[in-house]
């Protein structure tokens, strides 16, 4: 979907379609950049009224979905997926307060803000504002519910994230760099053995279509559609040519417990020609701590065979997109190396080709090319249409289950049996890399502000408090300083103000009139010449005390604009709405939109309303 920031660039799960919601069995269908078929989530709760109407506000959240509005914005899978698992919680604390819909009047603040108690910190924000959407929707009263919700705050825990000494950290960047070699390494052996040139690196540019051309061209018996494996007596051109033409015989069947090939060798072939999670999973492994990159998994998964431009032959740009935060940047990268993360693309873009020359047919509904068609950590999958990026699991079943790791593991970092794969510990072992090589070490997707505090050693508590205390103190010292009461004032418009005697002024809501709301000219009589006149009348002031006022004039007159062109064209709305803005322009634009987000406008429109109507024809 494109964005103005990021081009037409998707995030790596980025929500495309709300194909449906269905009430009756709790489901959301939708389609997302990280997968070709639509996925469907199932909220495993009772059928209760509840349910369905946060099952509804879901949907609503979503920032594609048909009844989305300004507060719509998820637009990530996952955002969808992970509030499953928060809703669950939120509706058994409601069912445990005695309630099973959020139309019930009896249900209030406290009650509400009580049902995500229970979750950890990261998550009570998106439940809080997901309950201000379902209690908006369905609550009597719920748009003042819904709007106490969102004002609510929330603190910051302290976290104690899991972190790899640095023994563990080298010995798993090893083992990977060693199963991402021999995978590298098989695929262009078996180039080689078929008749093509691979030395340097431009193999790897060989288009799919090219190699599995010769195979059709030399061994079209092979070829067939309806052809059997070649086993016995079969050469390894054969094999490799069968291999070529039958890309659904390889991959990752869910639930599968044998491949649907026979043969030792062949199985071979098939890892070599169609790179599964173990290779991906070492690929990414490397990509992550390469150059101490630093990139999260979910920007990794959105790597395609576009992420790089050339910028000379060892050098490329390559593009990183961040969800979360609507960014997309790139960062230069070496491509001297296989174990960059610009070499790590370049590698994949070639040993992936047959994978993805497989899933090229994949469309959209309107017929163009699927994100996932291009990505490269995309498992192999027999079937095309289940081709989907790496889901959290696949990696630990490849960490966990295969061998080859274990063949280059290094076992004076301990047994590999006791080592999870965590990406955001090797996450933090970049980071680490970076801050030993000062600020010029890079984090994806952060300022150079905010590298700074990333890459910074972390002072003390005490001597944080410290200076954190001084630093508010000074702001305050100093903001203090540069106020003046109104009574204070030596010149201007403020010192002729204050001069005026208390009993003389009167407000009126717009200004304060230092006359006592009498004629300008003939102070023994009430002044007719209407609210307007405030403005250009030698005895009007505005403070910021009638900010409010104002505000509430441009909305008054916005009303009468949408209502009442005869009175917007011939009566004084559109020459108050020109003085009010012109006045709100005087007051820091900080001051005045934080009156116009705190304040309730209505009761200052009223009286804006009576005094334009009682004076307008004065």
């Amino acid at each position: 979907m494109a964005h103005p920031t990021r081009g037409h660039r998707s995030g790596t799960y980025e929500i495309q379609e709300l194909v449906g919601v269905n009430p009756d069995d709790l489901t959301i269908t939708f389609r997302h950049a990280g997968a070709y078929e639509p996925e469907t989530l199932r909220l495993n709760a009772p059928a209760t009224p509840a349910a369905r109407q946060i099952l509804w506000a879901m949907a609503n959240s979503v920032k594609v979905g048909d009844n989305g509005d300004r507060d719509s914005g998820w637009e990530s899978a996952l955002t969808l997926q992970r509030s499953a698992t928060y809703v669950r919680i939120m509706l058994s604390e409601l069912a445990r307060h005695g309630y099973d819909s959020f139309e019930e009047p009896l249900l209030d603040v406290p009650t509400l803000r009580s049902l995500y108690d229970p979750l950890v910190s990261n998550a009570k924000r998106s439940a809080c504002w997901l309950l201000a959407r379902v209690v908006r929707e369905n609550h009597p009263n719920g748009k003042a519910l819904a709007t106490a919700l969102k004002n609510t705050r929330f603190r910051v825990e302290d976290t104690d994230p899991f972190v790899y000494e640095d023994e563990t950290a080298a010995a798993i960047e090893a083992a990977a760099r060693s199963v991402y070699t021999a995978r590298f390494t098989a695929q262009r052996e078996l180039l080689r053995s078929i008749g093509f040139d691979v030395d340097g690196r431009d193999w790897l540019r060989v288009p799919a279509e090219d190699v599995i051309g010769w195979a059709r061209d030399t061994y079209p018996e092979h070829c067939r559609a309806d052809a059997w494996e070649p086993i016995f007596g079969a050469t390894y051109e054969e094999q490799v040519a069968w291999a070529l033409t039958h890309p659904e015989k390889f991959g990752y069947v869910k639930h599968a417990r044998k491949p649907q090939v026979f043969g030792h060798d062949m199985q071979e072939i098939g890892r070599a020609l169609y790179p599964d999670n173990v290779a991906l999973t070492a690929a990414l492994i490397l990509h992550c701590l390469g150059e101490n990159s630093g990139y999260n998994y979910s920007v990794l998964l959105e790597k395609n065979a576009e992420s790089l431009i050339r910028v000379g032959s060892d050098m490329a740009l390559e593009y990183a997109v961040k969800g979360r935060n609507h960014s997309q940047d790139t960062r230069a990268t070496r491509l001297s190396s296989i174990y960059t993360p610009g070499g790590i693309i370049e590698a994949l873009t070639g040993l992936t080709r047959f994978s993805r020359h497989h899933r090229r047919n994949l469309t959209n509904p309107d017929g163009t090319a699927t994100t996932v068609s291009s990505r490269l950590y995309v498992e192999h999958t027999a079937d095309p249409a289940a081709a989907k990026v790496l889901d959290s699991q696949r990696p630990h079943s490849a960490w966990r289950g295969s061998p080859e790791f274990d063949t280059h593991w290094d076992d004076s970092a301990g047994p590999r049996v006791d080592v999870p794969l965590r990406f955001g510990a090797l996450r933090l072992v970049a980071q680490a890399r970076a801050l030993g090589e000062g600020l010029k070490g890079d984090v994806h997707g952060h300022s150079e502000r905010t590298k700074v505090h990333y890459t910074s050693h972390v002072l003390p508590d005490y001597l944080l408090n410290k200076l954190a205390i001084a630093a508010q103190n000074d702001f305050h010292d100093e903001a203090v300083a540069r106020f003046k009461p109104l009574s204070q004032a030596t010149d201007g418009p403020a010192a002729e103000l204050a001069a005026v005697p208390p009993e003389q002024l009167m407000d009126v809501e717009v200004g304060v009139c230092s006359s006592k709301g009498n004629d300008p000219q003939t102070p023994e009589r009430r002044c007719a010449l209407g609210i307007v006149a405030c403005f250009t009348c030698p005895n009007g002031y505005r403070t910021a005390d009638h900010i409010p006022g104002l505000l509430a004039a441009v909305e008054f007159t916005k009303i009468v604009e949408r209502n009442d062109p005869t009175e917007w064209e011939d009566g004084e709305a559109s020459h108050l709405r020109f003085y009010a803005e012109g006045s709100l322009k005087e007051f820091p634009s900080r001051v005045v939109e934080n009156i116009r987000r705190t304040t309730d406008l209505r009761p200052h429109i009223l009286t804006v309303t009576g005094l334009y109507m009682e004076l307008r024809h004065g």
